[in-house]
């Protein structure tokens, strides 16, 4: 077998120049054209990150927002929600005090009026005690109603303690003890006063006499500071204080 290497050589070369004209014309552009596009890649992918990225902030900022929002709306309704409540803590509060305040009221002037009513009463009663009063001293004679009333005298006047016995004794001795009635005595009714009063007294003493229609009916001793009241006006007073003091316990 014969090899023209010549012939073999020249392949040889123009293989090589076929290989570089590859090289230079077609393989770099197309390399270029392969790494252009791989940055265009990269930079698309890049891009995209960042768009979706920013996309992830964005969505995480609106959700934040929202999130600001719900708090601020249960803040706000919360505080709704509180003053309402207060409100009507102290809508309740003061209709209570108006309440109380009507009640003290009605109270008070039921009491006046109760008060008022009592004393009208007692002053109606007091009026109708004297007239009965009077009505009776008619019918009973002058001479009982005073042998009565000295009777209770001597009683009172016994049963006084030995310092205001003695009080009474010294006035009468002194001339400044004095029996008061409601209508002027005659000469025998003033010496069964003296005689009852002596009798009580234990010794014998000058005596006054005068004269108090405010008394009705009875008889009063006074000496010096000491006073004893035997008569239906004080006999009335004293039950009507004492009507009266039930009624006010009532």
């Amino acid at each position: 077998m014969h090899i023209d290497w010549w012939t073999l050589a020249l392949q040889a070369v123009n293989v090589l120049i076929l290989i570089w004209i590859l090289a230079r014309f077609f393989y770099r552009p197309i390399v270029d054209i392969i790494e252009r596009r791989r940055a265009a890649a990269a930079k698309a992918l890049t891009d995209a990150s960042a768009m979706r990225s920013a996309a992830d902030a964005e969505r995480a900022g609106i959700q934040a927002t929202r999130a600001g929002f719900t708090a601020e709306r249960d803040a706000l309704l919360s505080d709704a929600s509180k003053q309402i409540e207060t409100e009507r803590a102290t809508m309740l509060r003061e209709a209570s005090e108006r309440i109380e305040t009507l009640r003290l009221e009605r109270d008070a002037a039921l009491a006046s009026d109760r008060s008022a009513m009592e004393r009208a009463v007692a002053k109606q009663a007091s009026a109708l005690a004297v007239q009965i009063a009077q009505k009776l001293l008619e019918r009973l004679p002058a001479e009982a109603a005073l042998a009565i009333f000295l009777n209770a005298l001597s009683k009172q006047i016994k049963a006084l303690p030995p310092k205001e016995r003695e009080l009474l004794a010294a006035s009468a001795q002194a001339g400044i003890l004095s029996v008061t009635t409601p209508s002027a005595l005659n000469g025998t009714e003033e010496e069964q006063c003296q005689k009852a009063i002596k009798i009580a007294l234990g010794l014998e003493g000058k005596i006054a006499f005068r004269v108090d229609t405010r008394l009705i009916a009875g008889v009063e001793l006074s000496g010096g500071a000491l006073v004893l009241k035997n008569n239906w006006q004080n006999d009335l007073a004293q039950i009507l204080q004492h009507l009266q003091g039930d009624d006010g316990q009532r």
